[in-house]
């Protein structure tokens, strides 16, 4: 199915797309910073959650999701098909910025992100490990700051 977001236009395979974040989403990490997000994603931004779905993402499955901070997170969503011309509009959904990256033959990624979402686990969060500490993380946040501002190099 072919989609119009803004000046981007994509093409989606629904039923593919469903089934892989549905495959994800019954296959994430039980960690409080995740537990947090999928108990509260839904119930905050119900606007998201339905766009997403209407993409034939499953707004629980996630590829990849990263915390920022214990309320602050970054949801990455492998969609089936490919991006037909690329915009040069900002992607938002109910404030929520969204960006589309190209992936391998097929495929395309979404980032959907940044959302505050409030903090419900029964752990303090200054008392939970942030994978954010992980160097694998610091440099896959600094690639997607890289391309979500189009520059080669972060001034440090």
């Amino acid at each position: 199915m072919i989609f119009d977001l803004a000046d981007w236009r994509v093409e989606v395979n629904l039923e593919a797309t469903r089934q892989q974040t549905t495959e994800k989403a019954s296959d994430h990490c039980g960690c409080a910073y995740c537990s947090n997000f999928y108990e509260t994603l839904p119930r905050s931004y119900p606007g998201l959650c339905a766009a997403l779905t209407r993409l034939g993402i499953n707004p629980m499955g996630p590829s990849e999701l990263m915390p920022f901070t214990p309320t602050t997170y970054l949801a990455c969503y492998r969609v089936q098909g490919q991006i037909l011309r690329w915009g040069r509009s900002e992607l938002a959904v109910g404030g929520i910025p969204i960006m589309l990256e190209a992936a391998e033959e097929g495929t395309f990624f979404l980032w959907a992100g940044e959302m505050e979402l409030p903090w419900i686990q029964p752990e303090p969060s200054e008392e939970v490990t942030s994978p954010a500490n992980l160097p694998e993380f610091l440099e896959r946040m600094k690639q997607v700051w890289l391309l979500r501002h189009g520059q080669e190099t972060i001034c440090s």
